[in-house]
């Protein structure tokens, strides 16, 4: 390890004093370390270029605002958890030396993830292309009212959902948004894609389990104008006639991992029940 970002929460008030004390800490060892906060971009893009990781000061939303940065550059990810649920960390920071004492002894691997394409279209021409490690949204607008999406799996029409919105995951982002509509819990390291629908009425309201080659292509089928969001960021409007492709990325995102993979199901019932007297992320 040569160079080390540090990407922090500033709504997380703990989370700059320890980015600052983390990079003095690495300093002192011969890393090279840079600070950014979730709001901003690195104001050395050869930094970023250079980093051999990154480490997130927050919770899981931390992680998905810092995703953006490292997967196109294939830049693993550490995360130490100072949210509430903490699914895509790997410490608490009371015990972030002893982390990083291990990751410069070279201990570690490397886990990929799925993340997925999504392509706004408009009469065939694409209006914006995002890339998210838990999900995308295709939802209602401002007014209170269901919308009609029209749903084709792999080119053949599957059932036109009428629902608050249809939520497309990651086994990621299974237990994120999926989770509290009442979609499956999937092992984080596979390669499927969730269906689910939010509040559908008089239409398949059952969550599919897709393969990770399917191409999920979504057509707005009302005149209510509706929004699609992207691991919470707002993509776009959706206009009547819109198209949502949403598909396998060629991006993977990438975390360094110290547990073993059984640690998902030691784990999973505690974070679960997240600890509501920490501050919300944002």
């Amino acid at each position: 390890m040569q160079t080390i970002g540090l990407i922090y929460n500033p709504r997380v008030e703990a989370s700059i004093p320890l980015a600052q004390e983390i990079a003095a800490w690495l300093e002192a060892r011969h890393v090279s370390a840079w600070l950014c906060s979730t709001h901003d971009k690195p104001s050395d893009s050869a930094c970023l270029v250079r980093s051999d990781l990154l480490i997130t000061l927050g919770g899981d939303g931390t992680i998905l605002r810092a995703t953006p940065l490292a997967a196109p550059l294939g830049i693993p990810m550490l995360g130490l958890n100072l949210g509430r649920v903490g699914f895509l960390t790997e410490c608490d920071p009371e015990h972030w030396v002893e982390v990083l004492e291990r990751i410069l002894a070279h201990e570690g691997s490397i886990e990929e993830r799925l993340m997925l394409q999504v392509t706004h279209l408009r009469a065939g021409v694409m209006q914006a292309r995002e890339f998210a490690l838990n999900d995308a949204v295709i939802s209602r607008g401002a007014l209170a009212r269901t919308v009609h999406l029209l749903t084709a799996i792999d080119g053949a029409v599957l059932t036109e959902y009428v629902a608050d919105a249809l939520i497309l995951a990651t086994a990621t982002g299974s237990t994120a948004y999926s989770y509290a509509v009442g979609g499956p819990i999937l092992p984080p390291w596979l390669d499927n894609i969730v269906v689910a629908p939010v509040a559908a009425h008089l239409s398949l309201d059952r969550p599919l389990v897709l393969n990770t080659q399917a191409v999920i292509e979504i057509t707005v089928r009302t005149t209510i104008p509706g929004m699609v969001t992207v691991d919470g960021r707002l993509a776009g409007e959706l206009l009547e006639g819109d198209c949502v492709r949403v598909e396998r990325s060629p991006l993977k995102a990438r975390f360094l991992r110290l547990r073993s993979r059984a640690d998902f199901y030691r784990t999973l019932v505690t974070r679960l029940s997240p600890r509501n007297h920490n501050e919300a992320e944002s």
